[in-house]
């Protein structure tokens, strides 16, 4: 009769070894700044911190240049509050455009001749105008009113919005950061600037 041996236990131990190491090939965390380029890389076509940071410094680079700029350099500490970036698009990024907010602030605050009034303290207005533009009942007129509330001679908005493309095998999305700047008490559009971002599948 032939006799049955039991696996000896070095081999058993090399399986799972195996089988743990195996397990380790796959994806893991990372950090950027231990990741040369991981930035730069486009992973999907969203938006991404990269695409956003581009597209504002293109419309901040023309805003500095523009005719709003010099008229707040002949007025004596003009006030200024932004507005929450409106999303537009499919793409689920509230939070970047919250950060994009806070960014479009900072720079006010250090290149233009402004006082940035922050919503920050103001909660439930910040609430009103999120639920209006979620609602789509966004306009002139409510940005007028926030101004004042706000206590601000000018009020910066912006909108990101999308176009999206598809073959068998493709896929383009144009998104655009729209920003404008408007006088409270006359509703004027002093300032209007459009960024183009593409993001493609190819």
């Amino acid at each position: 009769t032939r006799q049955m041996f039991a696996p000896a236990p070095f081999i058993v131990a090399s399986f799972v070894g195996f089988a743990l190491l195996s397990g380790c090939a796959g994806p893991r965390a990372v950090r950027g700044q231990d990741t040369p380029g991981l930035d730069n890389a486009a992973m999907s076509t969203s938006l991404d911190r990269k695409d956003l940071e581009k597209a504002l410094k293109i419309s901040m680079e023309a805003m500095r240049t523009s005719k709003l700029m010099a008229r707040w350099e002949m007025e004596k500490d003009p006030t200024v509050g932004v507005l929450p970036i409106r999303n537009e698009t499919s793409e689920h990024i509230d939070s970047a455009l919250n950060a994009l907010m806070t960014e479009i602030e900072s720079q006010l605050v250090n290149f233009a001749p402004v006082r940035v009034i922050s919503l920050e303290d103001q909660g439930s207005l910040i609430e009103e105008i999120r639920h209006q533009q979620q609602s789509g009942a966004f306009d002139q007129e409510h940005i007028a009113r926030w101004g004042k509330q706000m206590g601000v001679r000018y009020i910066v908005s912006g909108k990101v919005f999308s176009t999206d493309e598809r073959t068998e095998s493709a896929r383009r999305v144009q998104y655009y950061l729209f920003i404008r700047t408007v006088d409270v008490e006359t509703g004027e559009i002093l300032f209007q600037n459009q960024a183009p971002i593409t993001k493609a599948i190819i």
